[in-house]
């Protein structure tokens, strides 16, 4: 009677264990939550990851040890408002037409948000740029939940904050509230280290000592350099680059809090985390401050690091990567087919790519009323250059650079890293093969937005408009 009880025992084990494996295959596979955080402004040679000599982001070097640091990661679009439209699209600057002459997103292509919440997905987004904002651009379309904070005006001077701190403390109050079992896309934008730089007490007295406490960078000193009012030899730029380092440090402190909220919630370990920024900075460089008026490497070369546990291997990769490879990626991760609407994506998940893959970046010159806003300041100055539209593509070592004024700049960065011999006129060929992967240089058409006067004045804070 026992043996014959323990063998019902035992076949009712097998039958449980079968029937859970069945249920184990048919049922959906777990997707994992979603997080992608911009560094906004930050300069690829300011991070670890980018090789800086003082450490400014370990939080960002303490993700890059236990994910994949792609070291070549170029963005498409040297400012806010064209980069994120081709992080969210997959698409060049040329294509969605989201710039500085009009930026309202008006891409056919879905967004990542947009195909992630059809299948089934929780997004949200957290941000304090105004060129974000619904109002503006409609750049986070697909995001069910938006929750933006602005710091702005004298409010930046005196409480040394763009509006990080609030969202990540809006990141706390949503997982906190979260019952919803659905994965989730989050989204988070950092936006410290744009002007005015002006880093936090505490890492002033620790690092900057010998600079005094009231001495901020501020727009102004942007736009009377770049109005040609002052000269550069009249700017002290490695004090500015120490305060600049100073704010990147601050949004890494953010980007640190945010991952411990995450690991908090249990919600850490599972999750692909992707970190980058949307484009670079100018501390001088090429006679400028701020980020326009060209695709120099200040500008398009960024930090990108992607945690995505058993779906990549941690390590470096020096491929050429862009930051449209971001749309691929995540619908890679979410599971979502992706079609032949995006030629310049591909997912990061795959393969690496050939040494001898086009990397791309465009700009369609200054937005009008920044150019407006440098002839205010200065009637006599010559603003033609600073309103030229370029389009750049590096394949393997050569690096060309078209602009809209007949410029042409051909370099050999393997031979030439310092950028000294301009091969384009010796090389026409090779010119003419560079030039047929890039679109057309032009100013991109699009929808004129008229801007209601608070978000003026929120654009005037961070330096865009007058």
């Amino acid at each position: 009677m026992l043996k014959k009880l323990t063998a019902m025992i035992g076949y009712a084990l097998v039958f449980l264990t079968v029937v859970a494996l069945l249920t184990s295959c048919s049922s959906e596979p777990s997707r994992p939550n979603i997080v992608i955080v911009v560094l906004d402004t930050v300069r690829l040679d300011y991070t670890g990851p980018g090789g800086a000599t003082e450490q400014l982001t370990p939080a960002l070097d303490g993700l890059a040890e236990e994910g994949t640091v792609f070291s070549l990661a170029w963005s498409n679009a040297p400012w806010t408002v064209p980069s994120h439209a081709s992080m969210f699209s997959g698409l060049l600057p040329s294509s969605h037409k989201c710039t500085g002459r009009h930026f309202t997103f008006l891409s056919p292509t879905p967004t990542f948000a947009e195909l992630l919440g059809e299948s089934g997905y929780q997004t949200v987004a957290f941000f304090s740029n105004p060129w974000l904002s619904d109002r503006l651009t409609g750049m986070l379309r697909g995001f069910d939940e938006r929750l933006v904070e602005s710091g702005r005006g004298t409010e930046i001077l005196t409480t040394v904050d763009q509006g990080g701190r609030r969202s990540v403390a809006n990141v706390s109050t949503w997982l906190s509230e979260r019952r919803d079992e659905r994965p989730f896309l989050m989204f988070v934008n950092l936006l410290e280290p744009h002007l005015p730089y002006h880093p936090p007490a505490d890492y002033r007295q620790a690092r900057l000592s010998d600079i005094p406490r009231d001495y901020v960078v501020t727009t102004t000193m942007a736009h009377e350099l770049n109005a040609g009012l002052r000269d550069p030899e009249s700017f002290d730029f490695e004090r500015m680059g120490r305060l600049y380092g100073g704010d990147v440090n601050t949004a890494d402190r953010y980007l640190g809090e945010l991952l411990r909220l995450l690991k908090e919630h249990g919600v850490y370990e599972d999750a692909v985390i992707v970190v980058t920024s949307d484009h670079g900075e100018n501390l001088g460089d090429h006679g400028y401050m701020d980020h326009q008026f060209g695709v120099f490497a200040s500008l398009i070369d960024v930090p990108l690091v992607v945690r995505a546990p058993v779906l990549l291997p941690p390590g470096t990769r020096d491929d050429p990567v862009m930051l449209t490879d971001i749309y691929d990626t995540v619908l890679d991760v979410a599971g979502i087919e992706t079609g032949p609407d995006t030629p310049h994506s591909r997912s990061l998940l795959g393969s690496p790519a050939d040494a001898a893959r086009p990397q791309i970046a465009e700009y369609t010159g200054a937005n009008p009323e920044l150019v407006k806003h440098l002839n205010y300041l200065n009637p006599s100055h010559d603003t033609s250059r600073q309103e030229v539209a370029y389009a750049k593509v590096r394949v393997d070592s050569l690096e060309f650079t078209v602009g809209t004024d007949g410029s042409e700049e051909l370099f050999d960065l393997k031979n030439d890293p310092g950028r000294e011999r301009n091969l384009a006129p010796a090389n026409p060929a090779a010119v003419g093969a560079l030039l047929e992967l890039l679109p057309a240089v032009r100013h991109a058409e699009g929808v004129e937005v008229e801007i209601d006067e608070e978000m003026r004045e929120w654009l005037r804070s961070l330096g865009y408009i007058r």
